[in-house]
């Protein structure tokens, strides 16, 4: 698997969990009332593993040989 694939990979898991996480409530599947912690950890999670994703595919480039 090439870094780019591995990059997208991790954009798209980032973007879903963060999505579950925000909709836990409406989807059935929340616990509490509201914004518990267990959502906002999961948000938090998703973005940081999106953004990781992100960096791979634009931010670091291999030079070109």
């Amino acid at each position: 698997m090439s870094e780019r694939q591995l990059a997208y990979i991790l954009i798209v898991i980032g973007v879903v969990v963060a999505l579950v996480s925000l909709l836990a409530d409406v989807i059935g599947i929340g616990s509490d009332e509201g914004f518990g912690t267990y959502q906002i950890v999961g948000l938090i999670a998703g973005i940081v593993v999106a953004l990781i994703g992100l960096y791979l595919v634009y931010f670091r480039r291999r030079p070109a040989t």
